[in-house]
């Protein structure tokens, strides 16, 4: 895997400036495999984690 691999084209309306408001309505996108991906908000998460599962946190920064 290379750096270059994350480089796509991104339009300046699609990327927030400001956090959701609540927190818990940023929006969350829930892959399902083969299926189609479910567009979900991170109020619910709870609904898709089960017992033993591992939540990793990420609470990088973004570099303007």
């Amino acid at each position: 895997m290379r750096l270059e691999d994350f480089d796509y084209g991104l339009p300046d309306d699609r990327i927030a400036q400001q956090p959701a408001e609540p927190r818990d309505a940023a929006r969350l996108l829930v892959d399902q495999g083969s299926a189609a991906p479910l567009h979900r908000h991170v109020r619910d998460l709870c609904e898709f984690l089960r017992e033993g599962d591992l939540l990793v946190v990420n609470d990088s920064k973004v570099i303007p």
